[in-house]
């Protein structure tokens, strides 16, 4: 026994040291692999953004001399730009100006239909408290069944007005609802944003 291992320990010292170097091997071409691909990858292409200053800019640049020999040619290209340059400023002005008219727009119509939103929320729970208290005064009375046979014409008149109670509400949420759909419709028309409508 004693042979056969010291036969093999050579072996096995000889086989780690093989793997080992093509470990080694195969990571350095691993790395080589990725810097000629790196390599041979096309730079990706910077793109430019082209504004109305650089067209401005481009005009005057593409004729040096015309401008040079006439100075009016010269004041006439500063006026378009400072008339340019006060059209922006308006615009600006206009734009915030929009803005701050549509927040306002948008807060008006927010709080309306919230607030109708809010109606018919409370006017459902409303609803909701009438058929609990009628499932509990039937439950009551068709427990007792002495309370049955002495108030049977007071429990037909309580019946029938819990369904006018009701048929009453829900006739009241039907048009809660359609005046929010109105709402909705009117803030649409007005112009109010999509996020606000819902």
């Amino acid at each position: 026994m004693k042979h056969d291992f010291a036969f093999f320990r050579p072996l096995v010292l000889v086989g780690l040291a093989g793997c080992v170097t093509l470990s080694a091997a195969a990571q350095q071409s691993l790395g080589d692999a990725a810097r000629k691909a790196r390599q041979s990858h096309p730079a990706e292409p910077t793109t430019r953004v082209i504004t109305n200053d650089d067209i401005a800019t481009g005009s005057s640049s593409r004729a040096p001399e015309s401008a040079s020999s006439s100075p009016a040619a010269s004041s006439s290209e500063d006026s378009t730009k400072a008339s340019a340059d006060a059209k922006t400023g308006d615009e600006a002005k206009k734009e915030k100006d929009s803005g701050d008219d549509q927040a306002k727009l948008d807060k008006g119509w927010q709080e309306k239909i919230a607030a109708q939103k809010d109606q018919i929320s409370l006017l459902e729970r409303e609803l909701d408290v009438l058929q609990r208290e009628n499932k509990l005064r039937a439950t009551n009375y068709y427990a007792d069944a002495g309370a049955r046979l002495r108030d049977e014409k007071k429990y037909a008149e309580d019946d029938r007005k819990y369904r006018d109670q009701v048929a009453d509400k829900q006739k009241q949420i039907d048009d809660a609802k359609t005046k929010l759909e109105q709402m909705k419709d009117e803030a649409r028309k007005a112009g109010a944003s999509p996020s606000v409508i819902g």
